[in-house]
């Protein structure tokens, strides 16, 4: 199979910031279309700049964020709140540094396996044993108080969790005393396309999301829950430098206060209805989600080589080819992006297409 060989995560990352450098500096920005679902955004307002010193910024937004976020996660301000760090991944470890001492292991409940590997390496950091699964009977009969108990929302390939399984292992983990942690990174917005209520009033103790996932806002975390559990959670991460500094948090309450739902019923309603023939045709098997589609049949390494292929020829960029170490391979195409509204269907099929068959010869 012909097509762009890297040999490491790190040399695939260094190589797609290369094309994308190369075709920004010669073609220019329209010549990008960036379909991953999490191109977040950086939106400031005028008033923000003014406010965004260290201390006076942080003060200023680390409020605002908490009314921002608490309603957009389904808290109560007399029991809950929430902050941000810089990224999901850090609101996770700072989460895991602030319960270590105080529990025997992490269990996690995905939809479908594997996690996002955030959650196990935080437990690896402190040697606390993980143990993941898709059988929700595995999971509830594992559960006790001294058990921290992560149910994911929506993976990483944006599959949903069932809300009867995510109401039942909450309603477990409040009967053994178990805290509950919702990871939903993309979830908290994916979960709404089916009617699921916010994590938070389902009554999980802690739930954190991405409010660059199918959002306009920067790469970071949103954490919220208990008011006990976040102060020591969020102790930890000031220690460790984990927090979002004032202008991500600027940006972050600028993406809540401006999400729009029906853009992501959009991307929805797209692809639920796009014909995806044209590459089941040619033998790729595909796979809808929420909000595009997946490439199933691919091997990672074919995976890798295509979405770069998509990349230098045809400006398309994806998870697979741009994503950080540990995301999954699965070829991706979202429609939940800016970009996608700039580019039609013909267009992505074409280019997946023509550049699958480059990469056969």
């Amino acid at each position: 199979m012909g097509g762009v060989m890297v040999n490491s995560e790190i040399e695939r990352i260094k190589k797609v910031r290369e094309i994308i450098t190369s075709i920004i500096e010669k073609k220019g920005r329209d010549h990008l279309y960036d379909l991953t679902g999490i191109g977040g955004g950086f939106k400031l307002k005028k008033t923000d700049i003014d406010v965004l010193d260290t201390y006076i910024g942080s003060a200023i937004f680390s409020e605002k964020l908490n009314r921002a976020g608490l309603l957009h996660l389904g808290g109560n301000p007399t029991i809950h709140r929430a902050v941000g760090f810089n990224r999901t991944s850090s609101a996770i470890l700072s989460t895991i540094i602030a319960l270590s001492k105080d529990i025997d292991k992490v269990i996690h409940y995905l939809p479908k396996r594997p996690s996002h590997p955030s959650i196990p390496r935080s437990c690896k950091i402190f040697n606390i044993p993980y143990f993941e699964s898709d059988n929700i009977d595995e999971i509830l009969n594992r559960i006790d108080k001294n058990t921290l108990t992560v149910i994911t929302g929506a993976t990483m390939d944006h599959k949903v969790v069932d809300l009867k399984r995510l109401k039942k292992i909450i309603s477990q983990c409040n009967e053994k005393k178990s805290i509950s942690f919702v990871d939903d990174a993309s979830g908290a917005r994916l979960r709404l396309l089916y009617n699921q209520p916010p994590a938070l009033k389902l009554n999980a103790n802690l739930v954190v999301t991405s409010t660059d996932k199918l959002m306009e806002g920067p790469r970071a975390g949103l954490l919220a829950g208990d008011i006990d559990l976040i102060d020591i959670i969020y102790e930890e991460g000031l220690k460790y430098g984990l927090e979002a500094q004032a202008p991500v948090l600027a940006g972050m309450v600028n993406a809540l206060e401006s999400f729009d739902l029906q853009k992501l019923k959009e991307a929805f309603n797209r692809a639920n209805s796009i014909d995806l023939t044209p590459l089941i045709s040619i033998g790729i098997k595909v796979e809808r989600t929420p909000t595009g589609f997946l490439l199933t049949s691919l091997s990672e390494e074919e995976s890798i080589q295509l979405a770069l292929k998509l990349l230098e020829d045809y400006g398309i960029i994806t998870i697979t080819a741009a994503g950080m170490p540990g995301a999954s391979k699965t070829l991706r195409i979202d429609f939940c992006s800016k970009d996608a509204y700039r580019i039609s269907n013909e267009y992505i099929l074409n280019a997946i297409v023509n550049s699958y068959r480059e990469i056969r010869e």
